[in-house]
Formats: C-alpha cells, structure tokens, sequence
C-alpha cells in the first residue's frame, strides 16, 4: 500500500462508516378514533408485496422504521380488537422523514376486511425541500430522459437545443452531481426510464452525505422486484409523424427468482428471498439533432457529379478551379432530417435483492450504457457529410451492497442501528473515428500509389577531385505518377481527375509532388482545400483517432443510528480512486510525417567515396556518389522503413508508392511522432503504440530508451485519489427540524505539479542567497530572486516575485512586472536559476528540480438547514451549506509533454496539475402556505457565492517562455426568488404543478474556457463581475396533468347513465417552459460568422454580455389511454394497456437560442452588405456561388432549439 493511501486511512477511522447514506424513515403514532394510543400494535413494512420490516409500537403508540431506502412503501396495521388497515405507495426521498399516523376503528365497529386507503404526499413537507418524481409521475410526463425531467423545474435553466446542458440555479452544467443506487456517474444520465423508481432533485440545502459538487444532486433509484412477477413492454415510434426517425423499445420484469412456499389454498406463506429486476431498452435515431429549419443539401446527382469529378480546368488554363465553387441554390433542396448523424443506443439496468435473514439484505445490480452513432459536423453537413465520424461509448456500472439492522434491544438510549457498506465499480470507454477505417490508420490519409520518377544529374567540372569529368550532383525529379487504388475514393478523385486534365502535359504540372499538389490533385496526406473558405469538400476525410478509458473504484459505507429517540445521527465514509487513459491520432498527418523522414538522414553525397566508371580499364570521365547514411540520433522511421524492405540505409525511399498495409506506427520512435508537440499524436495512460501502461517514474519519460537508443515517452494515467467523510445529526426541537452536518473532502491528485508555475527550472529564493546580498526587509524569505544576466556569476538583483506579487529591487509592490524585464540584460524576465546550463530533457536534467508532488487538498463544509412548522398549513424554512468540487481531469490532468517541449512552443496552452478544488457558498430562506386541500405555495429566496472556479489563464512574464493554462480564478453570484404552487388531484381529475423564478446570474466566466478569446486577442481578463451566458432572467415552468381515473375512482361523463367510465385512463400531461433570453455580447464591427477559421477582430460593442436574446416558449404535450383487461375486481387485472401520442414543442415555436453578435439575428451575420467586405466577395472565383453559399451557411439551424417532434407508443403490462 502506497504511503499516501496509508495517510488516508486515519482519516477514515475518524469518520467511522460512510456512503452517500440515502436512507430515510417512516414514523408515526396509532390512534384510536377516540383519540387513544394503541400500544403494542403489530406495523408492517412492505416492498413489492414482500414484508421488509416489522415493529410493534410501543406504549405511548409511536413506531418508526430506519434505514428506509428512497422508494415507494405499503405501511400496515394490525392490533387485537382493531380493524386492520394498510397505506399504500407511501413516498420516501432520501435522507427524509416522513410522519404516517393510523387511525383504527375498533373490531365492533369494523367489517372484517383490512382498510385500504392511498397514500397522499403532504402539501407542506415538515422535512425537506428537495423535489420527488415518482416513477408514476415519470411515466405520465410529455418528456423521457432524466435531463428533460430536471428541466420542468424552475431551479433549472435549459432550453431544449439539443445538448441537454442544465444549470441548477446559476451554477455551471458541470457542478450538477448525478448518483444511481449510490454510484456517481460520470457523464450525462442514462438510465431505462422503465427501471426507475424515483427521481430526486436537491437543489438546495444538499445534506452532509452529498459531496463533490457545487450545484445540485440528482439521485435516481431504481426498482426492486416484488413478490408477484410484474413485466412490461413499450414500443414508441415516430415513423409516419415527423421524419427524424425515432424508434424505441423496452421491456423489463420484476419479480422473484424462485416461488415463494404457498399453502395448499394458494396463500403465499414465505416469500421467495431472491428477487430482481431486469430491464432493456433499445433506441434508433435517424436524426439525433434535429433542425428547427430543416436542411438543404445538395441534390443526389449533383452530389455524385462533384464526387467523381470535382476539379476542372482554371480559367488561366493552368491549374484547377473547385466545381464545389459553382454550386448556386439551383443545385440545392430541402429536406426535413439531417444527413448521417444517426445513433443508436441500448441500456441495460439489473438488481437482485437476497433477504439473507429478516436483518439482512444483499443486492447487487448495476447498469450498462452503449451509445453509437455519427457525429454532427455543421461544416460537413452540404458537401461532405458521408465522412461524419463514428463515436462508440460504453458504461457499465456495478455495484454489491450489505445493509443490515442491529438489534438494539438492550441499549435503552439507542432505538435503532443500522450500517451498510457498498462497493462500486465504474468502467468507461470511448471511440472516435472514421467508421470506414476504424483503426487501420495509414488509410486515413491514402489518397493512392504514386510513384516518383528521378534523373540523374551531372555537372562537367575542370580540374575536380578526380580531374576533369561529368561529377554526379544528385537526383531530379521528372515525373510524379499517379497509379490509382487509393483508400479513399472521394479524395483519389482529385488526383485522378488532375492527372485526367493534364494527360501527357506533365512539364510544369505533375513533375514533382509539390507541383501535383499546387495545381489542385490530392496527394497522400492531403485534403482538399475548403470551398471558399466556407464549407469543407468533398472527399474531406475525418482526421482523428481517439480512445480513451476511465475507471472508477469506490469504498463507501455508512452507520445510522436514532439516539434518545430525538436524533437521527448518521456517520460515514468513502473512498474513491478513478484512473483516466487517452490516446489520440491525427491519422492524415502521418503520410506528411513519413515524408519528412524518410530520406531525412540521406541529404548529402558521399564524397569521399567516389565511384569512377571504366570502360575496358579506361576512365569515361564519369564520377558518381553514393547517398551518404548521416546516424544522427537514435533509430527510427528512416532505419526502421528499410530494414523492413530490404534497402541500404543510403539508399532512396519512395513513401508514396507502398500502400496502408505496409505502414505500421511502430516503424516511428516516439519524438518522431510528437515532433516536439507539433506532431500528430498525443497520449496519456498510454505508450505512443496505444498501449495502457502505468507506474511509470517521471524521471523515465525523460530518459528511459528503448533497445534502439530511442525515448519511450511513457506516461502515467490520471489517477485521482478522493476521501471524505461526514457526521450529520437530524433532530426535532418542538416544532423546529434540525438537520446539521459536518462534511470534510480530501483531494489528491496524486501527480507531479510543478514547484512555480512561472519558472521551469529550479531557481534561487531569498533564502538561499549568500549574505553579500542585501535584501529589502519587506521581502518574504519564499520570494523568488530576478537578476539581470544568467552568465554573471554574482549578476545583480532587479526583483522579487512572491507567488503571484511583483517586487522591484527596493522592495516595493509593482503591477508591471516589465519593469523587471526590461532591467534585464536579455529584455526578458531572468530568474536566478540555479543551473542555467541544464534544459529539460538533457541527460543531467533531475524531475526533481521542476516537479514535486500534489499537496492534497481539505475541505471543511458545515450544513446546516432547518424547518420551523408554524401549524400544520405553514412552514419556514432555511439553509446554510459549504459545498466544493473537485477539478475535472481535462483541466487537471498532468501531461509531461507538455512541459517538455514548452520552450518551443512559446504562448501554448498546457493544463494545471496543480488546480484546487472549486467553492460554493449557499444561503436560502423560505416560506410554504397550505392554500386549500388541495394546493400549496412555496415563496423563497436564494444567494450563491461561487469562489474558485477554473477558467483558463494567461502565465505572463514566466521563464522560459509564457503559455496559457487553467487556474481558479474565477468568481459568481447568483440571487434569486422563487415562488411554486402545487395542486393536487384530490377528488379531481387535475393536478398542477407551475412556478416562477427571478434569478441574477453574475461571474467573471461562463465556463472554464469562456476567456480564452479574449486572451486570444490580447485583451486583459479584468476579472469583471457581468452576466453569465447562462443567466435567464425570468423562468417559469407548468406542469399540468389531467386524467381520468378508472375504476370507483372516476370522475367524468356517464355512458347512458348507466355507470360506464368511458374515459376512464385517459390522461393529458402537458409541460409548458417560458424563459427570458439569454445574454451576449455586441459587436460594432461586421466579420465573416460564416467562414470556417475567422481571424478578423472583432470589436466589442457595450459591456460582455450586455445584450439579451429573445423569449423561449416551449409546450411538451402527451395524451395517453390506458385499456385494463381481465379483471375480476376494481385493480385486480391479468394485462393493461396504453396507447400514447408525444408531441415535443406543440406549436413548433422557432425559439432562438444564438444570434450573430453584429446584427442581433439568428441568421444574417451583416457581412454580405457591409462596404468593407465587397472587395473579397467581388474577388471570389463564382459571385453567386459564393452569395448562395455563404448565406446558407449563416441561416445555421443550431441557432435554434428543437423543432417540433411526434412520437407515439405503446406500453403493455402484464
């Protein structure tokens, strides 16, 4: 065991046990109709039809059940000389308590049958605030997927653009923390919607057991099975309804794995102790982004013209012209759906619970997520959509969990304990590729087989070396060939066609490959030039390979106790380590990379090796050389190619005439491939072969060489280490609800940081001075020394730097650190460094000088929250949390390379290993009214300060060179107010759940990346307090359900009078969002929006996000009719069935979600009319082709949300 998991461990002995404990518990009284207490009344748990747990009430006729898990519960009654009575679905959130009091009619008074009644969640919760959707809930709504459920709450600002981005009040998208059965999952949600139980959204006054977040969690709990086998499928289509190809299917069963012991009669005596739930779900999209405007695109047979030939002869008779930039609207039509970007998607969610004894249960399960389909590029969408890439990602999630109640009998002041401990396992993968040559990389970029033709060259010199004769001067290239068979058909047809227009004029046009490639054919490792800078072209090939794998392994247990029958204590741990591998190829580049280096180390001519031609003994005044074989480095492409052909190390290597098949990327040395981080691979976890590697020493990826004497450049994973835990004590103090905790984080990145992130090399402080130095006394002892030269031996001091605080030589604060630059001898910067003579890399440089390890990071979050029940129709109630969150490991991760080739790569951008974790601050208080029977409002007010969040930064002023990385810098506050009303259907058919929130969104970024632009552009990041992008003024969200219910319950017309629900089952949910715009930034000046790489300034117009778009209006409808067959008695049914219709944005709204910054609209940029762009638009090479296809560019459906979608289903359960 390493020793920093050795360092962990005390502190989970502190903590004692620990998950994300996410138990609740039922309590109550039983009461005679007389008001009396029963005691000693005999109260039964159940799940699923399977009795869980049992107590007996005690003297004064309370009893409570602990350790209860999120779900849905059957509580029953029964005492000697009372009617028997029983509650169904009665509704637990995690770490809720909820109050449930009987009331028994005496057995004089009662029929001899057991009272059933329903279950009605209280209008005004004395316990939480979070919302509960339960899986009945989920079912009816007109939206499916776990983001779009979070969406119809006005805590969450979305609007439907198709990212299933959701910011939890004011909070980034990735500060949303989502947990299934006590896993975190990374990622997006993707469970089975048929395999949830309930879905719980806290958004505010997050207990002490939810961690590693600053916004809000989102728990899923899935089902469990139940005594009696329940099934169901569902099929929903959209075939015939909107032409974006929706098509599901699902299916699950819930049940017992054996049969339960039954009597002769039939009756269940014992239940089977193994059950389980299984569920699939299977997904086909034709389009998985569909557009609000439609798509035009290129007809058929135009496309297959520009296809097969996509060059024709310039108009000055030498070269080519692009025929993709003579296409006009004359060539295009519309259609619905995108072209390529279909998906498919299977889930897969499974549980077993073994009830070992009446204390203990077992369960494991787990999930398993497959997701493929073709990346949307808007770019290749007209001309070249059918190289869209292929992304394959998997999930699985595993899970083992013992829960077990102690008998506490014999302790007076303990009435319950309960513990459970979990482990977990997470496994990720990720492809990203071209779907046509997967992993067969040398195809990516193969255009066909050329075959280069050379003469050789000769020059008469008088008296030369060996006299006066012809001396060999080298090789000319005379002919380049093209001999077809290329990879890819759509690129080889720019050389075959090139070639096809010039048959026979080779002279000036195919003599050479540069010449090839500047009159308009395609070479290997080409691609062909953008159509007006505007589009890519046909026969673009994808230029990317990736794979990435992350894992994750989770310890996490928790004890909970209720003590002195007030305080509902609860204590725990978790321990988690994650490990995160990438690999990327830019695949195309090695054709160019190959060339590069295959007669790299042959430039020169043997000269002092001559080789005289004779004839017949005499001397024919003829002088060749051979190549002359430079062994400069270590092994590599240039040795490995011709060892694997047979050839001389001198002699000529024609890359371009051998195919893919003969290629392989270990014929490369590692830095060949980096190219001092211009080249076309970069990797992590992995060797520069794709193969995992791990427990690599730094000072190894600097040194460490393979048999050849080349470097290997392994790397580590990312492997985080996190541990917390946390005490929370929930406790009632006459009509107040306390619910305080205590959490501590520890964080450790467990990797290499650098010592000071503006100097590389190891650098004198004040404290290792010499005393001739003489240091002003406001200079800290850890303060970084400046100096005017490196090649003095005792250079003097013109500053100090103490992290991120200037010092001249006097000692006094500056802001410009210029001042210490220019007084230096080099006009930059100069640290005195200890060893100027050792750069990173060489043979004598130490890691040890740069580097040194993460220090692992504490964080101390109180919880604090309280409900003061002011009767039993009002309540206040208010929080104060502490929540922080990790870094991610896109920003966080340490990446050697980078540092490496730092030097030489001056303004580049590299990760922090060193970043912290993020902070937020929330405060909130709140007001709940009991308006009526049936309804309730909900008033309160929120504050959020965010501290530390990560946004990218700009390291001036660092030695040796300055570069860009991530830092935690950023800041937000966010104040809202909000009001919710909620409407129950009691004695109804309607139910209403609506709300409004006012909330300001102010930070100083909008994402970790939101001030790379201005960096970009010189400007200084003022770190102003503005809008976020995400900020919506006004949300209001309804969601309203109106349903008819079967049975004795019915409420609606009569057929004939005659008793005949014939609506009964029949259900309209509608889910209505309203929001204000969000905000962006003007500008006054008009740039081309629609050119694919725009470097032209833009110049601000008023303040960064200054600007509003307009309102969004969304209406999510769904009309559904169940059918019940077979019953014998009301609920008592064989097979139900449902027929549904989904309609997705009813009126088909056109809600703009991105304009053009210059113009205020989603589909002109201004730049066609503008007088300073009619010089380049009159110098195009087709006036109207170039009209037509910039404005279709600018109309860019992402710019607005989703358009309008049908889909109907059809659900049977049995």
């Amino acid at each position: 065991m390493s020793l920093k998991r050795l360092k962990i461990i005390p502190i989970l002995i502190l903590c004692a046990f620990k998950i994300k404990a996410q138990t609740g518990e039922i309590y109550g009284k039983i009461l005679s109709v007389d008001g009396d207490s029963i005691g000693a009344a005999f109260v039964s748990l159940f799940k699923d039809g399977n009795q869980i747990d049992a107590v007996y009430s005690d003297f004064n006729g309370e009893y409570f059940f602990s350790g209860v898990d999120p779900g849905s519960y059957d509580v029953g009654v029964e005492s000697l000389g009372f009617q028997s009575k029983t509650i169904q679905s009665v509704l637990v959130g995690t770490n809720q308590k909820v109050e449930l009091n009987f009331t028994l009619l005496s057995s004089s008074k009662a029929v001899d049958v057991v009272e059933i009644i329903q279950y009605r969640k209280p209008l005004i919760d004395k316990d939480k605030q979070a919302k509960i959707y339960t899986s009945v809930e989920i079912e009816n709504l007109a939206v499916r997927d776990v983001g779009e459920i979070i969406s119809t709450s006005v805590d969450a600002v979305s609007q439907d653009d198709g990212t299933g981005d959701v910011y939890i009040r004011g909070q980034r998208t990735e500060g949303t923390q989502f947990i299934v059965d006590g896993i975190k999952i990374k990622g997006k949600l993707s469970v089975p919607q048929n395999a949830i139980e309930q879905v719980e959204v806290i958004s505010g006054g997050i207990p002490a057991m939810y961690g590693d977040n600053i916004g809000g969690v989102v728990i899923v709990t899935t089902k469990g099975g139940g005594s009696k086998g329940f099934g169901a499928l569902e099929s929903v289509t959209s075939q015939g309804l909107d032409g974006y190809g929706y098509n599901l299917i699902t299916g699950s069963y819930a049940g017992p794995i054996f049969r339960g012991k039954k009597d002769s009669n039939g009756v269940l005596l014992k239940p089977s102790r193994l059950r389980c739930l299984l569920t699939g779900e299977y997904k086909n999209l034709l389009d998985s982004r569909p557009s609000a405007l439609g798509v035009w695109k290129i007809k058929d047979e135009v496309l297959r013209d520009l296809e097969m030939n996509p060059l024709r002869v310039a108009s000055s008779g030498t070269g080519t012209f692009r025929n993709s930039e003579f296409i006009t609207n004359d060539d295009l039509e519309w259609q619905k759906n995108n072209q390529n970007i279909g998906s498919i998607n299977a889930r897969f969610a499974g549980k077993v619970d073994f009830q070992l004894n009446k204390s203990i249960v077992l369960t494991a399960g787990g999930n398993y997520n497959y997701s493929k389909g073709n990346t949307y590029i808007y770019d290749y969408s007209l001309f070249n959509s059918i190289n869209n890439p292929e992304y394959i990602n998997q999930q699985t999630n595993l899970f083992l969990r013992w829960k077990q109640k102690l008998n506490v009998d014999s302790i007076k002041w303990i009435s319950s304990l309960n513990y459970q401990i979990q482990i977990d396992y997470t496994d990720m993968s990720e492809l990203n590729w071209d779907d046509s040559h997967r992993d067969d990389l040398f195809k990516y970029g193969h255009v066909g087989q050329f075959k280069t033709h050379r003469n050789s060259l000769y020059e008469y010199q008088e008296n030369g070396d060996n006299g006066d004769a012809y001396y060999y001067k080298g090789e000319k290239d005379v002919l380049y060939e093209f001999l077809g068979g290329g990879s890819n058909p759509n690129a080889s047809n720019y050389a075959s066609q090139f070639y096809s227009l010039y048959s026979g004029l080779s002279e000036g046009n195919y003599e050479n490959y540069l010449q090839a490639s500047n009159g308009g054919a395609l070479l290997n490792g080409d691609r062909p030039e953008h159509v007006y800078g505007i589009w890519y072209n046909t026969g673009r090939q994808y230029n990317g390979y990736f794979k990435g794998s992350s894992t994750q392994k989770r310890a996490i247990g928790n004890i909970t106790a209720k003590i002195f029958k007030k305080h509902n204590i609860i204590a725990g741990f978790e321990y988690e380590e994650r490990l995160y591998r990438g690999y990327q190829v830019s695949p195309i580049g090695l054709w160019n990379r190959m060339r590069q280096l295959a007669n790299a180390k042959n430039t020169e001519l043997d000269l002092d090796n001559p080789s005289l031609t004779y004839s017949n003994g005499v001397f024919t005044d003829t002088v060749n050389y051979n190549y002359l074989y430079q062994e400069t480095g270590s092994k590599g492409f240039y040795e490995n190619v011709r060892d694997q052909f047979g050839l001389d190390y001198d002699e000529y290597f024609d890359t371009d005439f051998y195919g893919p098949e003969n290629y392989s990327l270990s014929l490369f040395s590692a830095d060949e491939l980096l190219a001092e981080g211009n080249g076309v691979l970069s990797f992590q976890g992995f060797d520069y072969l794709g193969n995992p590697v791990s427990n690599v020493k730094l000072d190894d990826f600097f040194h460490a060489k393979d048999e050849n004497g080349a470097y290997t450049r392994k790397s580590n994973p990312y492997q985080p280490i996190y541990a917390s835990g946390y005490i929370q004590d929930k406790f009632q103090f006459d009509n107040i609800v306390f619910n305080i905790g205590l959490r501590i984080d520890r964080f450790d990145a467990n990797q290499p940081v650098l010592k000071d992130p503006y100097v590389l090399y190891d650098s004198y402080k004040v404290k290792d001075l010499e005393s001739s130095y003489t240091i002003p006394n406001t200079i800290d002892d850890e303060a970084t020394v400046y100096v005017n030269s490196l090649e003095q031996d005792v250079p003097n001091i013109v500053g100090y730097r103490l992290e991120n605080k200037w010092f001249d030589a006097s000692g006094k604060e500056i802001t410009d650190p210029s001042i210490i630059e220019t007084a230096s001898n080099t006009g930059e910067v100069t640290p005195y460094v200890k060893d100027p003579s050792v750069k990173i890399g060489d043979s004598n440089y130490k890691s040890s000088s740069t580097f040194t390890d993460y220090k692992p990071q504490y964080s101390f979050m109180p919880r604090v929250s309280f409900t003061f029940n002011l009767s039993e129709n009002s309540s206040f109630f208010a929080h104060y949390d502490v929540l922080t969150q990790r870094p991610g490991y896109d920003q966080n991760i340490f990446t050697p390379t980078d540092y490496l080739f730092l030097e030489g790569n001056v303004g580049s951008f590299i990760t922090n290993s060193n970043l912290k974790p993020q902070k937020t601050i929330d405060y909130e208080v709140g007001y709940k009214q009991k308006l009526t029977n049936r309804s309730a409002i909900t008033v309160s007010t929120y504050y959020r300060e965010m501290k530390d969040l990560i946004q990218v930064t700009a390291v001036n002023y660092a030695y040796p060179v300055n570069y860009l990385t991530f830092g935690n810098l950023d800041k937000a506050l966010v104040k809202g107010f909000s009001v919710k009303y909620d409407l129950r259907p009691i004695n109804s058919n309607v139910s209403l759940n609506a709300g409004y929130t006012l909330q300001f969104a102010d930070g100083t970024g909008s994402s970790p990346v939101s001030s790379a632009s201005l960096i970009s552009q010189g400007v200084p990041d003022l770190k102003i307090m503005l809008p976020l992008s995400f900020d919506q003024r006004h949300i209001i969200r309804g969601v309203f359900n109106y349903a008819f219910k079967p049975g004795k319950k019915y409420i609606g017309p009569d057929w004939n009078g005659k008793g005949r629900s014939i609506l009964g089952g029949l259900s309209t949910n509608i889910v209505t969002k309203l929001s204000s715009g969000r905000p962006y930034t003007g500008q006054s000046n008009f740039t081309p929006e629609g050119n694919i790489i725009n470097a032209e300034r833009k110049a601000l117009d008023g303040l960064i996000n200054g600007n509003r778009l307009p309102w969004i209006y969304t209406t999510d409808l769904r009309v559904s009719k169940k059918f019940l067959f077979g019953f014998r008695k009301e609920a008592v049914f064989k097979f139900q069935t449902e027929l549904y219709l989904v309609v997705k944005n009813l009126f088909d709204t056109k809600n703009i979600v991105k304009v053009y910054n210059a113009t205020g609209n989603p589909d002109d940029d201004g730049y066609l009319d503008a007088a300073t762009s009619q010089s380049n638009i009159e110098a195009q090479t087709n006036y109207e082709s170039y009209l037509d296809l910039y404005s279709l560019k600018i109309a860019n459906p992402n710019n607005y949300a989703l358009p309008r979608q049908i889909r109907a289903g059809f659900v049977m359960t049995f």
